[in-house]
């Protein structure tokens, strides 16, 4: 009988042990750490950190910008076999459809209240997620034209309505492009013009290469020169001229009646991630409407239908009826083009 007592008496100490032993394993386990690549710039960055840590109590974000969204790939690539990021986040669509095929990412579908897969604009279905769910758009910018109203009032310069109307000689010294060999905001208004136009767009180039006297290493800068007036037009992006001006810049932004190129933000988890149940919140938090709202700040466009006030000028209601024509990116369009833009490019550089 005292064995009896004895033999139970052990047994019910070593599963309480085992009981106790899962519960610390569990608590050790909890996770308590995000880390996120993203390409984003600081003050953005410092917020979605700071509201991510706020909504998830005792959580660390740990923010890196590795240097823009191809550095960011090659360091997830690199680390692939022992990842230290578990979100990659900003950068186009384009970068992470490749980022996809390289097998650095995992899928996941938001649960978040409002977003779509996919919506309409410019007359197409724009897909705001990757089928399989690797990736996802949470805001949006568009390719077109900066123009400096009072300097092209001043030189009496009509207002280009599309990228062909560039190629007009009275705009001979008055545009500005960034280099699209180092921008990526100078190759989507590039791949814009071949999507439209195909192999014609090289003429086209031609033509509006004549009128550009150099090609800019910074696509910030085209902003701050035509701004201030040392040019008349700049190709370039939509959020950096909104903002501009709200500043008060004499400046405004033409949707191009030949095309519009969606230029988006994404972001994707990791594959491998450590903190995989985190990466899920922080995508589903990006998409929230605080979110949405606080990317409209910045003057990004966002993807959901009632994130702001349908009035506003830069509500996603507001600019899908001011453009005329969407052109969605492709992949393998790009893959395809871009020796061409490189050769093309180069030599009207070197001419220069």
């Amino acid at each position: 009988m005292k064995n009896k007592v004895l033999v139970i008496l052990v047994l019910l100490l070593v599963t309480a042990g085992l009981l106790f032993a899962g519960g610390k394993q569990e608590k050790s386990t909890q996770e308590k750490e995000l880390v996120v690549y993203s390409t984003i710039f600081a003050k953005y960055a410092e917020t979605m950190k700071t509201l991510f840590e706020k909504e998830n109590p005792g959580v660390t974000v740990n923010v890196i910008n590795p240097g823009g969204t191809e550095a960011m790939i090659k360091k997830i690539e690199a680390e692939s076999a022992n990842p230290q990021a578990d979100i990659m986040h900003s950068g186009s669509s384009l970068n992470y459809a490749y980022a996809k095929s390289k097998g650095l990412l995992q899928p996941y579908f938001p649960k978040v209240e409002g977003f779509k897969p996919s919506i309409e604009i410019g007359g197409k279905t724009l897909n705001l997620s990757d089928p399989e769910g690797y990736y996802h758009v949470f805001n949006m910018m568009f390719s077109g034209l900066m123009i400096n109203t009072d300097i092209l009032k001043e030189k009496g310069l009509p207002v280009p309505r599309s990228y062909k109307d560039l190629t007009n000689p009275v705009y001979k010294g008055q545009i500005i492009s960034a280099n699209p060999l180092k921008s990526s905001t100078a190759f989507t208004n590039v791949m814009a013009i071949y999507e439209s136009y195909g192999d014609a767009s090289w003429d086209i180039w031609d033509g509006i290469n004549k009128n550009i006297p150099y090609y800019s290493n910074s696509s910030s800068k085209i902003y701050t020169l035509t701004k201030k007036g040392e040019f008349a037009i700049a190709i370039c992006l939509s959020r950096p001229v909104f903002v501009a001006k709200n500043d008060g810049y004499p400046v405004d932004f033409v949707f191009p009646e030949d095309g519009s190129m969606v230029a988006d933000n994404s972001m994707g988890i990791v594959k491998g991630a450590k903190h995989p149940e985190l990466a899920k919140k922080f995508i589903d938090f990006i998409l929230s409407d605080a979110m949405q709202k606080y990317g409209a700040q910045f003057l990004y466009i966002p993807v959901k239908s009632g994130a702001l006030d349908p009035s506003s000028p830069y509500s996603l209601e507001s600019i899908s009826k001011k453009i005329k024509k969407i052109l969605i990116p492709d992949a393998k369009v790009a893959d395809k083009v871009r020796p061409i833009v490189q050769e093309q490019f180069a030599k009207y550089i070197r001419a220069k």
